[in-house]
């Protein structure tokens, strides 16, 4: 057994899969809403017995390697040291590929460059106005400590010096890490960070994949911030900061909540909000708020009183909404942000926290805050803003508790917002678009799958020695499958799927593996059930093949060459409808 295949052996799926998904059994399956597209009905099956996944939603699928690659965006090298060191396995005969090794390069250079701005600014002589200016701004040094803050120097070429004159580094590899940029002189790089207090971003799996260096000096006229542009590591839409540290904390809460930048994100967890993310923009994506969906189902955001008004804001609740989060809004109207909120009045934070409101009650208020709705022009301008949302509420109970709050705030009856809602959902529908040519499946291929599905999963594997019931496939896949299952049935008297799997030519794999993946919930335990549904199965496809047969004589007939022949398939066909009669009877 080589290093990777041991190391399948020793991982259980179903294990690995519920660390980031709520697995509900079904039978002999398990069942989850699919972590990589938007559903509201569960499609994503898990196999114990094979250990393998499918959804079928979005049709991806594979084994243990394959949901961690999907799940963390790995190559298929980092994936194997990941379950590796998890099933305590030392790798020694596997070579990572070339973007592999690039990529771990990457995560070198940049701990390094952590390493070099955390010592220069709590160690070295000339981080000693930073220090000062973050310890003034309420950050403690056990913060400073423990999220790695540090200080670029005044220097165009100080990270250079350290990381390629004395670590070794080639400049082409800090180039990909976005930490130098290329100058305008041939050959000649300059620091990205200058004079800027250090941020370091990692993901969730503790990699330094970037940074955020902020001015120190508020009247520069160069940005505040400077994030790490985007890398092979690096993807700004896909991070939360410091999602490595408080991922604990939001799982045992069951809630995050999500601020925008580093400093509230560290001001909030040093007052004992440890339950926090932040965005690092105005807005949630849809790659944050996958990843935030592994860890719990509930979201307080904290947004500035103007936010509602910001599409992008919006946008971002709208995909936690789509995500499936329970979401609430926290606004923090005597201060500017949750920094200075948790600097001067951590009590206050936390309580606004508690108190967090619906999401559309923060929308409905914010509306009336800003426009106030007394006059014909101000009622119109809240309805303008607060339709469109309100229509997409999907929730119709939720959705008329809204209209009727909007009503009443408002003056105007319900129907008049009920009408507004249509005339909005008639702007948005859609225009008719021809059908995607996906191939579409025959009734017969159904059944067949569905058939040899159920006879597997309910280990009735004998039945296909039964001649008849062998006759009733057709697919060529099938047909092959049967043959080699008989095969091994004659030399093993136990069916083991696991040994019969490692037999099968490659080509047939896949299609051995969907077969354990067809649902059919609990039922496929009860051995009554399981009878009832191979009878009423063989009998549909018993059917079929009738008719099919039918079909090809009426050709017959018309192409018979003498009367013998005509009268030889015209009792064909009689005794067929025959049996074509009682088995639709029965």
């Amino acid at each position: 057994m080589d290093e990777i295949e041991e190391i399948r052996s020793k991982i259980d799926l179903v294990e690995l899969i519920s660390e980031s998904l709520p697995l509900k059994k079904i039978g002999r399956n398990f069942k989850a809403l699919c972590p990589f597209h938007a559903e509201k009905t569960p499609s994503f099956i898990v196999s114990p017995e094979r250990q393998i996944w499918k959804c079928f939603g979005c049709n991806k699928g594979g084994d243990v390697y394959r949901f961690l690659m999907e799940m963390e965006r790995l190559e298929f090298g980092e994936a194997l040291r990941v379950l590796a060191k998890r099933a305590g396995i030392k790798l020694s005969s596997y070579r990572p590929t070339q973007a592999e090794a690039e990529k771990e390069k990457l995560y070198q250079v940049n701990h390094l460059a952590s390493e070099f701005y955390h010592y220069l600014l709590l160690q070295h002589r000339i981080g000693k106005k930073a220090l000062s200016y973050i310890l003034q701004r309420g950050i403690s040094k056990d913060s400073l400590a423990q999220f790695k803050i540090g200080y670029s120097p005044p220097m165009w070429e100080g990270l250079q010096k350290y990381l390629v004159g004395k670590k070794g580094f080639a400049i082409e590899e800090l180039e990909k890490a976005g930490l130098i940029i290329k100058g305008s002189k041939r050959n000649s790089f300059y620091d990205r960070f200058r004079d800027r207090l250090m941020f370091p971003l990692l993901d969730h799996r503790s990699n330094v994949v970037g940074f955020a260096g902020r001015l120190l000096k508020p009247e520069a006229k160069e940005a505040k911030y400077v994030n790490t542009a985007e890398t092979l590591v690096y993807h700004k839409s896909e991070l939360l900061y410091p999602l490595q540290i408080t991922k604990e904390e939001i799982k045992k809460q069951n809630s995050a909540v999500v601020v925008e930048g580093e400093l509230d994100a560290i001001s909030c967890y040093q007052v004992g909000i440890k339950n926090v993310v932040a965005i690092k923009g105005s807005a949630l994506t849809e790659p944050q708020a996958r990843l935030l969906k592994r860890f719990t189902e509930d979201l307080v955001l904290s947004l500035d009183a103007d936010t509602a008004g910001d599409m992008a804001a919006r946008r971002g609740i709208e995909i936690a909404d789509s995500v499936g989060f329970n979401l609430k809004v926290v606004v923090l109207e005597k201060y500017k942000d949750p920094d200075e909120a948790a600097q001067k009045e951590p009590e206050y934070l936390k309580k606004q926290i508690k108190a967090a409101e619906n999401v559309y009650d923060f929308y409905l208020d914010s509306a009336f805050k800003r426009f106030r709705g007394k006059t014909a022009e101000e009622k119109k301008k809240i309805g303008q803003e607060l339709i469109p949302i309100w229509a997409k509420i999907e929730d119709e109970i939720v959705k008329n508790l809204y209209i009727k709050k909007l009503a009443d705030r408002l003056g105007v009856n319900e129907e008049a917002i009920i009408l507004q809602i249509e005339k909005q959902a008639a702007k948005g529908a859609k225009t008719y678009s021809p059908p995607s040519k996906t191939p579409v499946r025959l009734r017969k291929e159904i059944l067949e799958e569905y058939f040899l599905a159920l006879i597997l999963q309910a280990k009735e594997t004998e039945s296909l020695l039964d001649k008849e019931i062998g006759n009733l496939f057709s697919l060529p896949a099938n047909l092959k499958l049967i043959s080699l299952l008989r095969e091994y049935l004659a030399k093993k008297k136990k069916f083991s799927s696991q040994f019969f799997f490692k037999a099968l030519p490659a080509e047939l794999k896949e299609a051995f593996n969907r077969l354990y993946l067809v649902d059919f919930s609990e039922k496929v335990e009860d051995k009554d059930w399981v009878a009832r549904e191979i009878k009423k199965t063989r009998a549909q496809l018993e059917l079929l093949k009738i008719k099919e047969k039918l079909q090809s004589l009426s050709q017959k007939i018309k192409a018979a060459e003498n009367q013998a022949k005509e009268a030889a398939i015209e009792k064909e066909i009689r005794s067929l409808t025959q049996k074509l009669a009682r088995l639709e009877k029965s």
